[in-house]
């Protein structure tokens, strides 16, 4: 059976089985989407994964004084201004692609512009509604002298299943640690994967379907060619400890979890990826068609509600490691309004 943490209650006050399903019935009483189309925005629907055609350069060798590796104490502060315009770039091509609308949740909630930390930090938030089908988008940028943080975090609506996004980077003057996840719309025990990359042998009839969860998510989204792109990114780090609980629970099997080297080389090759990784998610979304009105509708929108709570612990543990007593709040502020059911 699922593990325990699947099985536990929905976390969202006001929420229940109940108020789920007639929120999910308004999406299979609307009329039907039709396909989406492919946004001329997207110069290129898919980063080139081999090594050969990727186009980010690995890190060159850190210069070295006396021995040890000379790192610059200000590249924290120097990265802020790469990744946050890396990051209003990926924003602005989703707007002209996705229609967002701004949301003023993070200026009610008092994280529009913030200090955290020796860093001052900005906090933008949008939808858009009905076809376009993005629940929740929050960018999140702070520069500070000893970190800089930059997130883009996109929560879809359940009109369609492609996967939702996360990409993030945090640089100190001792790592660039970047972070990169597409995370599944339904469940197919990814945590279970071996060394030897198999899911182990069928002991149960719940096993069959969380394998034609992941069969299904790498036909039409984790391809042998996106791996491969993820494998590249991957190569180029060192891999940070593995996930548990509920941050294990909703990973996707091409996560990206990595500490590269201090230098402003790999703040670059950070900040490339996450474009080449929001460009992969807008493909996805352009050409992938909407879901069938109905149960399926329903049992996505049921999934991401649940995984959106228990994800927003993980986050609260995740920014008060950064930012002590201020990471609750920016973790509430980040994951926008947990209880207000989508309009699709």
């Amino acid at each position: 059976p699922p593990p325990a943490t699947m099985l536990r209650p929905l976390v969202v006050a006001g929420l229940s089985l109940a108020a789920l399903c007639p929120s999910a019935d308004a999406f299979a009483a609307s009329p039907s989407v039709p396909m989406l189309r492919s946004s001329a925005l997207l110069s290129s629907p898919l980063p080139a994964p081999l090594a050969a055609k990727h186009t980010l350069a690995r890190p060159a060798e850190t210069a070295r004084r006396g021995g040890a590796v000379a790192v610059s104490m200000q590249l924290a502060a120097n990265a802020a201004g790469t990744l946050a315009g890396s990051q209003a770039g990926v924003v602005e091509r989703i707007k002209g692609a996705r229609n967002l609308e701004a949301k003023s949740y993070p200026a009610d909630e008092g994280f529009d512009a913030f200090t955290a930390g020796d860093g001052q930090g900005t906090l933008l938030a949008f939808e858009a509604p009905g076809k376009d089908n993005i629940a929740w988008l929050s960018s999140l940028n702070i520069a500070g002298s000893s970190k800089s943080l930059s997130s883009l975090t996109v929560w879809n609506g359940p009109l369609a299943d492609v996967p939702h996004l996360c990409a993030r980077t945090v640089v100190s003057d001792s790592s660039v640690d970047l972070f990169i996840d597409f995370r599944p719309r339904a469940y197919g025990a990814y945590e279970t994967k071996g060394a030897d990359g198999g899911y182990g042998e069928p002991e149960t009839r719940e096993w069959f379907t969380w394998k034609g969860v992941r069969d299904e998510n790498e036909a039409r989204f984790f391809t042998p060619e996106t791996e491969a792109w993820a494998d590249s990114i991957r190569s180029r780090g060192t891999p940070k400890a593995p996930a548990s609980g509920d941050d294990a629970l909703y990973r996707g099997p091409m996560t990206i979890d990595v500490s590269l080297p201090a230098s402003d080389e790999s703040v670059a090759v950070a900040a490339k990826a996450c474009e080449d990784a929001a460009g992969m998610w807008l493909n996805w979304m352009d050409t992938t068609e909407p879901l069938p009105a109905g149960m399926k509708v329903t049992s996505t929108y049921a999934y991401d509600t649940k995984m959106r709570a228990q994800l927003f612990g993980v986050m609260v543990a995740f920014y008060s490691s950064l930012f002590g007593d201020q990471g609750r709040g920016l973790a509430a502020a980040d994951a926008g309004p947990l209880d207000e059911a989508y309009v699709g």
